[in-house]
């Protein structure tokens, strides 16, 4: 099948053009509206001429769409990196192009390759980091039409699990509920690593995390402010290890992306 340069032949786009509030539409791709024969109406069948039913060619494409819409209200981004694609990175450097490469990359794989391979982004803040990791996951969940979850350590992850074990608290008893999320969701964020305290419960619950989504050969993409090196002691170096294995590390050498940003604004 040719592939559409629209698309990439992952069947959905965002359309940030029509406006619903201040963002744009999960939408599919105008190839597959032009060969729908159905009307966009459920369940998508059709009939020939001998009155023999069968699905419509858009059918996979309809269900597709309804689970990428699905996995987007359902990935605890951020806001303000909610609907981030690979042209919202500013390609203000050779260095960030190259970065950009490896979202591109994504969208080049053939239709039935899964992609398996994590990132470990680091470097100083302010450089793109995490806009650059959910970034990779929308285009991962908009590409597979597979769930995504952003997991933020700093304010996220540890806290909800703590208030987990809070009788008051409205996820109490829910701690083993939050981290099968973690672990089992297709792709993942990690947001922040290295601002943990390294308790031993954190780190017993970081491992488990790492280790399982490790296990399971599941993407996870770490955001982290200093080198992987630096952290070879968190539950007696197996979490080093485990990402050493599973992630390719990536060094933010740019400038300050949110004073660009800024700047840009200004001007």
């Amino acid at each position: 099948m040719k592939k559409c340069r629209i698309c990439g032949n992952s069947d959905i786009i965002y359309d940030r053009t029509i406006e619903v509030g201040r963002t744009g539409e999960l939408k599919l791709c105008g190839h597959i509206e032009k060969l729908c024969t159905c009307g966009g109406i459920p369940p998508f069948q059709i009939f020939d001429e001998n009155g023999k039913p069968g699905w419509c060619i858009c059918r996979s494409a309809r269900l597709k769409l309804t689970a990428v819409k699905k996995a987007f209200r359902e990935a605890e981004l951020p806001k303000k990196y909610l609907w981030k694609f690979i042209e919202d990175f500013e390609t203000v450097s050779d260095k960030a192009r190259r970065l950009i490469g490896l979202v591109s990359s994504i969208r080049d794989l053939a239709p039935d390759h899964t992609w398996k391979q994590g990132y470990y982004f680091w470097g100083p803040a302010g450089t793109g980091k995490t806009l650059l990791a959910c970034i990779m996951l929308q285009e991962l969940m908009l590409k597979y039409g597979l769930p995504g979850r952003y997991a933020d350590l700093s304010r996220q992850l540890f806290q909800r699990l703590k208030d987990s074990y809070n009788i008051t608290d409205e996820n109490y008893g829910e701690s083993g509920r939050i981290m099968d999320e973690l672990i089992d969701t297709p792709f993942l964020v990690i947001d922040d690593f290295g601002v943990q305290r390294n308790t031993e419960w954190e780190s017993e619950m970081l491992y488990n995390l790492i280790d399982s989504r490790y296990s399971a050969e599941r993407p996870t993409i770490i955001t982290a402010n200093q080198s992987i090196d630096n952290y070879k002691e968190i539950a007696h170096g197996r979490v080093y290890s485990r990402i050493q294995e599973m992630c390719k590390i990536v060094y933010f050498d740019l400038d300050d992306y949110r004073a660009h940003m800024k700047q840009t604004i200004e001007l």
